[in-house]
């Protein structure tokens, strides 16, 4: 599936979907550009919304607009913790003049 524009991007998002996005960031731009979602999820329509998970996407530019050429999603709220946390450990890497 191409995307004309990812600004216009929208994941599908009500009771039907099982998806609910809580957010975005754009972590990349450029002819590679990266997504990230938070969303939470539902497998069955009268069941609870479980989550928050992280979405990453990578969209790839084509000449018809955007494709989705990969993506990773965690698929426990404890994936999620476990990356924030570690994201904050390595948080000293990141500073500049390191």
């Amino acid at each position: 599936m191409i995307i004309p524009d990812l600004d216009d991007l929208i994941l599908e998002s009500d009771e039907e979907s099982g998806i609910q996005e809580l957010g975005r960031r754009f972590l990349a731009r450029g002819p590679w550009t990266t997504v990230a979602f938070l969303v939470k999820t539902k497998t069955d329509p009268e069941g609870d919304w479980e989550g928050p998970f992280l979405w990453l996407h990578r969209y790839q530019k084509v000449a018809q607009g955007w494709k989705l050429v990969s993506r990773f999603r965690t698929t426990e709220s404890t994936q999620l913790e476990k990356l924030a946390d570690s994201l904050e450990g390595w948080k000293g890497y990141f500073s500049a003049g390191r």
